[in-house]
């Protein structure tokens, strides 16, 4: 990657960032620079910063949260404009993909259109408008002519998350701030956003990455940060900082690179609860769209007391549907979803207290299910108590003890949910989930929001968090090697049918040939 300019496209120096009420700072003078033509990373664990780094490298930052220090866009500081200026200033010339892409995906229109629209920052003429939002979604693998006329929520997961990159684009800006732009990708999807990233940058644009992928990281960027709790404790260039050979590393960065590789959970997959019954199946649920075309379906599995199951296959094919219906968040045009023999209504809203703890659900992208002006812990602790019926004095003991067992420090509980980080929300997701001690867990991309060091604490700690219930667990993936730690059988998803199921080790070649 060549071609530096002169004058960085980006040049962030002692950037502070103070949240209200808080006793540290977010950030504690952090510097970096992008240039023209090249890949800068930011690593680091849950929590220590990456996303408000990458707000503040636009001049912009959460709620409640102020920025002081210097923010050179193209040689104009940011931070010396009023907040309400920002946006028009960076406008053309830098580009943000968040790390939930709902965020910034408009629900009322169609990605086709919207796409269009936003050409119009780089091009003139209608014909030009388009020819641009064509190539932005081709740049991503998007088949445009598959979801230009779909909303937002008719897409997966992985789909949303390309969607909101060629947003980004189509603008036709020189810097783009991607944060944990393939988490929710599978395998092929991650390694071609890579060649992407790349492709970019070898015709000039400047890259930002904030991201907790290694494998993505090393392949892409030029030089790499290392944040720890706010703080740069680490930098240099990335085939130095993060490669296999003798290196004089920060702790943070060993920790890192030490936990990259999570070791097998022996007997993941076999274990099976003490007490007796079916535990939940799905029998012959589809969906269809209004078209009729199939959404997922029909499938038939079931999930006994202690089992663990991998739902696996590319973006797009039925994986997040069918778990969906499970949960009772999406209706089935036929079949039934059946708890100890008993059919569950489809719709959660029709479920009773003990249905709904059934099946609990950890969505993909964890920013949206919490109440944002409730502090954390009362919220992890609302599930024992409303569908367990437990004291709030015994909820909230279980709620900080499953916390603590993920690696979340009793502090981060007392807080709202816009000063937690992504990984952190979405660890308190499973916290609130794994307290209604369900019949069956559904983890969907339970791992795409975490760093090396909270994604091994997760592998360790889960099986041991499922087992007082003998609670089932059914993991939504494309991280394989978690789902070889933490289950026992697999199912493979293609064009919204179940193509392969059984062993792990049976059915993980397949998907590793599908990347």
């Amino acid at each position: 990657m060549t071609g530096h300019a002169s004058v960085p496209l980006l040049d962030v120096a002692g950037v502070s960032a103070h949240a209200d009420g808080a006793a540290h700072p977010l950030l504690d003078r952090v510097g970096l620079t992008v240039e023209s033509g090249s890949v800068t990373a930011v690593v680091g664990p849950s929590g220590s910063g990456k996303t408000t780094l990458g707000l503040a490298a636009l001049g912009s930052s959460p709620r409640g949260v102020r920025l002081d220090g210097r923010v050179l866009l193209a040689g104009k500081d940011l931070l010396l404009l009023p907040p309400d200026r920002r946006p028009a200033a960076r406008a053309g010339r830098a580009a943000h993909l968040p790390q939930h892409p709902d965020t910034v995906l408009d629900p009322v229109r169609r990605v086709g259109g919207a796409l269009t629209e936003l050409a119009a920052l780089g091009c003139a003429g209608r014909g030009a408008r388009k020819a641009a939002a064509r190539r932005a979604a081709a740049s991503v693998d998007l088949a445009w002519e598959t979801v230009r006329r779909r909303f937002p929520h008719q897409l997966s997961g992985g789909q949303q998350q390309r969607s909101a990159l060629a947003s980004a684009l189509v603008t036709g800006a020189r810097l783009l701030v991607l944060d944990e732009p393939t988490s929710g990708l599978d395998p092929a999807l991650a390694l071609a956003l890579g060649r992407t990233v790349r492709a970019l940058a070898r015709d000039g644009t400047g890259v930002l990455l904030l991201s907790h992928d290694l494998p993505l990281v090393r392949g892409t960027a030029d030089r790499t940060v290392v944040l720890e709790r706010g703080r740069t404790v680490d930098e240099g260039p990335t085939a130095e900082l993060l490669g296999s050979g003798p290196a004089a590393r920060h702790r943070a960065t060993r920790e890192l690179l030490a936990a990259e590789d999570p070791a097998r959970v022996e007997g993941a997959g076999s274990a099976r609860s003490a007490e007796c019954g079916d535990g939940v199946t799905a029998a012959g649920v589809a969906v269809r769209r209004r078209s009729g075309d199939p959404l997922a379906g029909p499938v038939t599995m079931a999930f006994p007391p202690g089992s663990r199951t991998a739902l696996l296959g590319p973006s797009g094919s039925g994986k997040t549907t069918f778990a969906r219906v499970l949960a009772g968040l999406t209706a089935p045009s036929a079949g039934e979803v059946r708890h100890e023999g008993r059919p569950l209504p489809h719709r959660v809203g029709r479920r009773t207290a003990e249905q709904r703890r059934a099946v609990q659900y950890v969505h993909q992208s964890s920013a949206g299910s919490f109440e944002s002006h409730r502090p954390m812990l009362p919220q992890l602790a609302d599930t024992a108590q409303l569908l367990r019926g437990r004291p709030h004095e015994e909820a909230t003991a279980e709620a900080r003890t499953a916390a603590r067992a993920l690696g979340l420090e009793d502090a981060l509980l007392h807080r709202f949910p816009h000063q937690l980080s992504g990984g952190q929300l979405q660890r308190c997701a499973l916290v609130r989930a794994l307290t209604g001690r369900p019949a069956l867990l559904v983890c969907d991309e339970a791992t795409s929001a975490l760093d090396t060091v909270s994604r091994q604490q997760l592998l360790d700690a889960l099986p041991h968090l499922l087992a007082p219930a003998g609670t089932a667990l059914l993991l939504v993936s494309h991280d394989l090697p978690a789902v070889r730690a933490l289950t026992g059988e697999a199912a493979l998803f293609d064009a919204g049918c179940c193509v392969r199921h059984g062993a792990v080790d049976a059915v993980l070649p397949a998907a590793w040939a599908g990347a």
